[in-house]
């Protein structure tokens, strides 16, 4: 995820990048969320979010990622 979020963020955007576009797409959950798959543990003085459980943090760097990758789920109407 962190991978993909640099390299589309310096702006490539290359056919070999869908395997990372596709991983990163087929683990967002029903209701359009990603979880936190493995804590922080050890890193951060206080727990932020729990295991397995839908992540504000994960599901905004998809978010982000994706869309510097070119993929928008959302479509903004102003």
């Amino acid at each position: 995820l962190e991978m993909l979020d640099v390299v589309a963020g310096f702006g490539c955007r290359d056919a070999r990048m869908s395997e990372a576009v596709d991983l990163v797409l087929s683990k967002r959950d029903g209701e359009g969320r990603w979880l936190l798959e493995r804590g922080f543990e050890g890193r951060l003085q206080v727990p932020l979010e729990k295991e397995n459980r839908p992540s504000k943090w994960i599901t905004l760097s998809s978010l982000r990622a994706l869309k510097r990758a070119g993929i928008e789920l959302f479509q903004t109407q102003i």
